[in-house]
């Protein structure tokens, strides 16, 4: 018997009772094998509460009681599960079983091979122990081990999809919160007794559980008092959980993980938080943490919307025929809080950089809200789920800025684990470090509210107004490094030059060059054609024939490829006897006279320019990685201003410039003297 609990004895035990069902050929549908397997651990639990042992030994004692014979496995099992299964415990608010309106078991009473083998399963969990020690677990047992069933079925609905929230970012979360609400005296006596937490997209209500965790031992670490210790707990219990999901699956599946660890479970409903009627609408204004990892890329006609239960969204002008639903889940749980609560979410990476509605809405959210901090996550860490879109965590108060206030700026590149199939499930693989607590531990024990950098590795930094570039709330963009990088431009620029931006240097004409395909006299420049010494293959450049249209460029301008900028590829486009275009991917610039493009081609592959370049570049991928127009015109670099330096920097140009043309040159007689070669 197991006094313990591990991801992978909960992980082999699924397996296994996953292999039971298909290879006994009984049911067929995924999640009907999940309902059944959660009614046997529930079997378990509930007997667990009451000092009774959930095994094999017990089974056959009751097919002998009442049965008449120990080896009706079968029979027995179906008795105990359904008496089990049909307490109180597992009743709705309206009486209703959480299992349905037939909770049994389904399995024959001829099936006692199949029976006793589900028992030798289930039996390893030993709950008596895990219920008298108050261990239940190491890990959220439904979140890790029933997840990857219901992910499946739900990963190409975008409204539904199921994107299980691993423990190793919801702990490290919560001790930033937890922490901010006691440094600003948030808890106060009535706040402790009136405490709530909701989750309006719970799942399987791992985050919920997280939140009632960490409100239990913030109570039992600072009331000393054990009977209002006692009555706290009891009364949050009871009332301060609030949960809601739109697929009826997963509110059984949270309501059994709030009864697990000892919760009420019935304030968790079926429901849609976004559209219609909604249960949690009541509590509008009313609670005091929402963690949240809602489904993302769904979209909402606004004629369907309540736009007033919206707040910032409502003030939004023009308003869009359709918003996303990460927006309006991000704006409705503002809604739900109480006058200073607080807010934790999961949003995609768009949400913090990218323009139009998402640009709009962060003006207004960072004059509405108070926003503690973001952190970015690695695209590894809902692979699990399905998916490795780049997400970040939004934190915040809801309450007006602080004009002198400051935000972090976190970025975990290593969440601890990998992902990797097993038997065609993907599972997570202990690799690496955890960041996420070490980004927690910077946050909690920084003293000093001048400080920029709080952490190089894992970079954490600290931003006020005159750090924001545009509205532009992407943590990767605040890393450490690209602060040591300007400090040190600021410090060591040469005497005699200044920082700029380089959009004060060039002007960007991308936007309104016309499209060519090509032909005799046009050739077609792609990324790849681009050296790493800053010249264009025209080798291979001849002989080109793409399906996609260029943009024209013309002699004298810079190219500057955007995808996978962390490999520099940029160039100035010589004077040739064809016309060129260029691939899309590449950024086309025209010089705006104060530095030449030979100078500046070169001065773009340089460290210090380069290192910004990779703080703002996003992607989950090198062919996905990009940096944006706007971003790469934020870039800073030096530029001459007095008269020696730009008599430097005119003769480094005009040197690069007629090293570059000596390098064509050369490649031109090599071919001419190789086309001769070749046709003697």
């Amino acid at each position: 018997m197991n006094k313990g609990v591990n991801y992978s004895m909960f992980y082999d035990i699924l397996l296994n009772l996953r292999e039971y069902f298909h290879s006994y050929g009984r049911i067929d549908d995924s999640n009907a094998k999940l309902d059944e397997m959660i009614k046997l651990i529930c079997t378990s639990y509930s007997m667990g509460l009451s000092g009774r042992r959930f095994n094999l030994e017990y089974i056959r004692q009751v097919a002998l009681d009442q049965f008449g014979h120990q080896d009706m496995v079968a029979a027995a099992l179906h008795y105990v599960c359904e008496n089990e299964i049909k307490k109180e415990l597992f009743c709705n608010k309206d009486g209703t079983n959480i299992f349905g309106s037939n909770p049994t078991i389904a399995i024959q009473p001829t099936e006692n091979d199949f029976a006793q083998k589900l028992v030798i399963e289930i039996e390893k969990i030993d709950f008596v122990y895990l219920i008298e020690n108050r261990s239940y677990s190491e890990f959220d047992l439904v979140n890790e081990c029933f997840g990857h069933f219901v992910r499946d079925n739900f990963r190409n609905n975008k409204e539904d999809a199921q994107y299980m929230t691993p423990y190793e970012i919801s702990e490290a979360i919560l001790d930033i919160i937890f922490d901010d609400m006691e440094r600003k005296q948030y808890f106060s006596e009535d706040t402790l007794k009136s405490f709530t937490v909701m989750d309006p997209t719970c799942g399987v209500g791992t985050l919920l559980m997280e939140c009632s965790s960490h409100f239990t031992k913030y109570v039992e670490s600072n009331v000393p008092d054990k009977n209002k210790q006692a009555e706290i707990i009891s009364q949050f219990r009871a009332f301060g959980i609030l949960g809601q999901d739109k697929v009826d699956r997963m509110v059984r599946l949270s309501k059994i993980n709030a009864l697990l660890l000892g919760s009420n479970a019935s304030n968790i409903g079926e429901g849609n938080s976004i559209v219609g009627h909604s249960s949690l609408n009541q509590y509008i204004g009313l609670v005091d943490l929402i963690f949240t990892n809602p489904p993302f890329g769904a979209e909402y006609h606004v004629q369907d919307l309540e736009l007033s239960k919206f707040p910032i969204l409502s003030k939004v002008k023009p308003m869009p025929n359709m918003l996303s639903s990460e927006l309006l889940m991000l704006d409705k749980c503002i809604n739900f809080l109480k006058p200073d609560g607080y807010l934790a979410i999961v949003l995609p990476d768009s949400v913090f950089a990218a323009k139009g509605i998402y640009s709009v809405y962060r003006d207004n959210l960072i004059r509405e809200c108070n926003i503690l901090g973001v952190i970015g996550l690695p695209s590894v860490t809902f692979a699990q789920a399905g998916t490795r879109t780049n997400t970040c965590i939004l934190i915040l108060r809801k309450k007006k800025p602080d004009a002198a206030g400051k935000m972090f700026m976190a970025y975990c590149k290593d969440i601890g684990y990998i992902v990797k199939e097993r038997a065609g499930v993907p599972i997570k693989i202990e690799q690496g470090t955890n960041e996420m607590f070490s980004i927690a531990r910077s946050i909690i024990n920084n003293t000093n509210p001048y400080a920029k950098i709080l952490s190089e590795t894992p970079s954490v930094t600290l931003i006020d107004a005159s750090d924001y570039v545009g509205n532009n709330l992407r943590p990767s963009f605040y890393a450490a490094e690209r602060f040591k990088t300007i400090e040190s431009l600021e410090n060591s620029v040469t005497e005699g030059f200044k920082i700029v931006k380089l959009g004060d240097v060039v002007e960007f004409t991308t936007k309104n060059r016309k499209s060519y395909m090509v032909s005799d006299t046009i050739k077609h420049i792609s990324v790849l054609h681009v050296n790493n010494n800053c010249t264009i293959a025209f080798d291979e450049v001849e002989k080109f024939n793409p399906v996609s249209k260029g943009r024209k460029c013309y002699p004298e301008e810079l190219i500057f490829s955007k995808i996978n900028p962390r490999i520099p590829r940029m160039a100035v486009i010589p004077h040739r006897n064809i016309d060129l275009v260029c691939s899309n991917e590449f950024e086309i610039m025209k010089s705006r006279g104060i530095i030449g493009m030979y100078a500046l081609c070169f001065l773009l592959k340089t460290k210090s320019v380069m290192s910004q370049i990779e703080s703002f570049t996003s992607g989950t991928s090198s062919s996905h990685s990009r940096i944006k127009r706007e971003q790469l015109a934020d870039i800073l670099i030096p530029i001459p201003v007095s008269e020696v330096a730009k008599q430097l920097v005119t003769e480094i140009d005009n040197e690069l410039e007629s090293a570059v043309k000596l390098i064509y040159l050369a490649e031109g007689k090599i071919l001419d003297k190789f086309n001769v070669l070749n046709n003697i």
